[in-house]
């Protein structure tokens, strides 16, 4: 279009198109693009352009989150976190995201600070990684480690499940090796094992299993790590000291100590459901049978067979312990460690044991059709390795014992 020539525009509207006068028309003038203004530069001053105390000045006022996002973005800004947290105002940041008050909660504090540091330690060596997580708990933040605050325990245990949640397992075991320089967990295991009875050093118990628990166990994100350090402090004891850790580290306890009599004591009524405190005892001690078959590092010394044999000492720590306490806890491992015991005391002739434990087992299932179902797999698997007819006649005879017993019981009751 030229820019002399005009042109109109035809409005029209509801009122136009009902008076009979003709359209009102507009002059439009068009405009060149050519004589159009030309737009002026904007000045920009990029992240990068800043000085560094305006810099660290907008980081302190970013969350983790946001930290963690930027630092993504390019090698650049990579580094300008990582000298931010290196920085003195990065102690005081990490202070102020952590520092909780009334009227707020930091609630995942420490796990976003994890993932942070698990971003910004991922491209140094392993020695490197661990010594700026000692840095950031017993330099910057000032963590106590002999076990006396399990907040503390509980905030490092937090920040190392986010922080290693991508690391292997040679460099978990490898990090336990050196946090173990300030924990002292090796040594408190030590001087538990030259204890001659349980249940006489309380205070070392305990501080054994909150170090462990809180620390190595609960917070680590992957099973196989959990494993994997299970298996490091289980790792050359002799397999009576390597259950009564077991018991102690995920057994049930009692207001202020580990209650080493718990499965020992006679109950009132084997038909009625076991309370909270001692499914989560079950459910405890059947996490450290599932995890140590998760773990690479672990399953090159606990196979089915070792596993057995812990069992086997578990249910004897202190004591023996009553037959429908194993029945609970042997649902709670799982089929497979349940046939291995059947099949283990078929073959050892240990055939009232088998009739015993069947009997507590079709007690403890409580009429769910799934239970009877393992008992009955479980069942079947015993008799087939049983290939002397001696012994499958043995069994049934012992079975029709127990289940005699206990039928004589319900008819003296009624």
């Amino acid at each position: 279009m030229n820019s002399g020539k005009r042109k109109f525009l035809i409005v029209k509207d509801d009122f136009s198109m009902s008076s009979p006068s003709p359209a009102k028309k507009r002059l439009l003038k068009v405009m060149s693009l050519n004589n159009q203004t030309p737009l002026m530069p904007l000045n920009i001053c990029y992240l990068s352009q800043l000085p560094t105390e305006m810099r660290d000045l907008v980081f302190f006022k970013l969350s983790p989150y946001e930290l963690h996002q930027l630092a993504s973005t390019s090698n650049v800004y990579f580094t300008f976190v990582l000298n931010f947290l290196r920085s003195s105002m990065g102690t005081q940041y990490l202070k102020v995201v952590l520092q909780t008050s009334p009227d707020r909660r930091r609630s995942g504090a420490w796990e976003r600070l994890g993932r942070l540091f698990g971003l910004m330690t991922s491209l140094f060596p392993l020695s490197r990684r661990i010594q700026m997580i000692k840095e950031v708990f017993f330099s910057k933040l000032n963590l106590s480690a002999d076990g006396t605050s399990l907040d503390d325990l509980s905030h490092m245990g937090r920040f190392l499940g986010e922080v290693t949640k991508h690391w292997s397992e040679r460099e978990i075991a490898w990090t336990f090796s050196q946090f173990d320089s300030h924990l002292h967990l090796k040594k408190k295991i030590d001087r538990f094992y030259s204890c001659e009875h349980v249940g006489v050093e309380t205070e070392l118990e305990q501080n054994i299993r909150s170090c462990f628990r809180l620390v190595y166990f609960d917070s680590i994100r992957l099973h196989a790590h959990r494993g994997c350090l299970l298996n490091v402090i289980l790792d050359r004891q002799p397999i009576w000291f390597q259950a009564r850790l077991i018991y102690l580290l995920f057994g049930p306890t009692g207001s202020d100590n580990i209650d080493w009599e718990k499965f020992t004591r006679d109950r009132t009524n084997y038909f009625t459901y076991p309370n909270v405190d001692e499914e989560q005892a079950y459910f405890d001690l059947s996490r450290a049978f599932n995890v140590l078959s998760r773990s690479v590092h672990a399953q090159k010394t606990w196979n089915s067979n070792s596993k057995l044999a812990l069992f086997n000492e578990l249910i004897a720590q202190p004591t023996p312990w009553k037959t429908e306490y194993i029945a609970e806890l042997l649902f709670y491992c799982g089929r497979e460690l349940l046939t291995n015991v059947l099949i283990a005391f078929a073959m050892k002739n240990y055939h009232k044991e088998y009739a015993q434990l069947v009997h507590s087992l079709c007690i403890v299932a409580r009429q769910r059709k799934a239970y009877y179902e393992v008992i009955q797999l479980a069942i079947e698997d015993s008799f087939e390795r049983c290939s002397v007819g001696a012994q499958r006649n043995s069994i049934m005879i012992h079975l029709q014992n127990a289940f005699r017993c206990i039928t004589r019981n319900v008819i003296a009751v009624l």
